[in-house]
């Protein structure tokens, strides 16, 4: 299914899943290997300032918490860090008794993680539990931290909110699904007092913080085809909102992009997405299934270039910086694009194995974990 994010198929029942694995491990290896990368001519220098290890991913995406003060990063065996962004210093450690499923999510106040059997352990930011709690399956995203409220997606895609000084649940949230859904990355946000959350056939939900009632519904695209493979058309990667603008992209669907605070859709491109959007001042970024990096005009939605020298490099979701647009590959490499044209500026080897979290920003430089577990700070430089 292209060099995505996109990771194995949930289905009610084992047959179809059974059937779309045989049929994906058929394939033709010289379709998807990985393109080769070609040297960068005048590179901008890229300094690593600080990089250590937290513990490995195995084959989970766990995304660190970035936050003013503090980047909070997790092991699968579950060990969790609060690093000084400045220095690279662990501030504390900690070990939970349990392995973790979702990567950290953080206010900078309330420190979540989840685990695979669908626990949620809240801390506070000098590192002492708090609370834990329980959800319905097991979680694959990191819990949304913020508002009073630890908000926590299933993988049966079921959405529930817990209080966040006692862990006391405030509401639960469900809606019918396809037969056929992804396991895919995927991250909520908030949207004032909403949270927006991407859902399978192709559908992006605001929830009221308050009691959880949808507020509205947008189609990012309409399932197609006659088989339930075809058919397959989740919104994948992180809801990205800026300002009033709310955009999203779905696996074998489209990338589109609309207002935050009623999900009118201002625009819609046809697009098969790895991963989700990213928001820049002008643009809106985005990589397809194939590893192709795509930018898209904000406004009015205009194709503006395509990068497609990383096929099957399975990249990150971009991160959108002033000065580059920024994806990880599955062999380490941290990609600087220019913003205007997706030309190479740079390029820096984290090493340790993928990188699987998407690239995140802390003051003016990028920090990236990788699937290994390196965790790095990483300054674009003149």
């Amino acid at each position: 299914m292209g060099g995505g994010r996109l990771g194995c198929v949930l289905r009610r029942g084992c047959l179809a899943a059974a059937i779309l694995l045989s049929a994906c491990s058929s394939r033709d290896p010289a379709l998807t290997k990985p393109a080769e990368l070609a040297p960068i001519k005048n590179p901008l220098p890229v300094r690593v300032v600080w990089k250590m290890s937290v513990g490995s991913a195995h084959n989970l995406v766990l995304q660190p918490a970035v936050v003013e003060k503090a980047i909070y990063a997790g092991s699968a065996s579950g060990s969790l860090l609060r690093i000084a962004p400045d220095t690279g210093k662990v501030v504390w450690r900690t070990e939970l008794g349990t392995d973790v499923s979702a990567g950290v999510g953080s206010d900078g106040e309330t420190v979540a993680v989840a685990t695979p059997r669908g626990e949620v352990i809240a801390l506070d930011a000098n590192g002492k539990e708090q609370w834990r709690g329980q959800v319905s399956s097991d979680v694959s995203e990191r819990p949304l931290v913020g508002n009073g409220l630890v908000i926590v997606r299933s993988t049966d895609h079921r959405v529930a909110a817990f209080e966040v000084g006692t862990g006391k649940r405030r509401w639960f949230f469900q809606r019918q699904q396809p037969p056929l859904t992804l396991r895919a990355s995927t991250e909520m946000s908030f949207a004032g007092d909403n949270v927006l959350v991407g859902f399978p056939g192709g559908k992006l939900t605001a929830l009221a913080l308050a009691n959880g009632a949808t507020r509205w519904e947008a189609t990012v695209s309409d399932p197609k085809g006659t088989t339930e493979v075809e058919r397959l058309s989740d919104v994948v990667g992180p809801v990205a909102v800026s300002g009033r603008d709310v955009c999203a992209a779905s696996f074998q669907g489209r990338i589109a992009c609309g207002d935050a605070a009623n999900g009118a859709l201002r625009w819609a491109r046809e697009f098969s997405a790895a991963s989700g959007p990213a928001v820049g001042a002008r643009l809106v970024y985005a990589v397809d299934a194939k590893s192709h990096v795509y930018a898209f005009g904000r406004e009015g939605g205009a194709n503006q270039w395509r990068n497609d020298k990383m096929q099957n490099r399975a990249l990150t979701t971009p991160l959108a910086l002033d000065r580059a647009v920024v994806v990880g590959d599955l062999q380490g490499f941290v990609h600087f694009l220019a913003p205007e044209s997706g030309d190479f500026l740079a390029r820096a080897e984290v090493g340790d194995g993928a990188i699987v979290a998407r690239p995140q920003q802390w003051a003016d430089s990028v920090v990236v974990q990788s699937q290994g577990g390196t965790i790095a700070l990483l300054a674009l430089g003149q």
